[in-house]
């Protein structure tokens, strides 16, 4: 069961990295950065993406 849920994290951390860098208006250096912060913080850093992020980078 833990490994599904780690599988899924992960998969839900590339997909909001893509998601980021679909994005034009941002500069490269930001993308990387919150690119990182992303993938080193799981499910939190894809929570705070989804709801805090995401609809101010559009």
């Amino acid at each position: 069961m833990a490994t599904i849920i780690y599988i899924l994290g992960v998969a839900l951390g590339l997909w909001c990295v893509y998601d980021l860098f679909k994005n034009k208006t941002i500069d490269l250096v930001l993308k990387i950065i919150i690119a990182i912060i992303l993938l080193s913080c799981s499910w939190v850093g894809v929570l705070i993406y989804y709801f805090l992020v995401r609809d101010k980078l559009k």
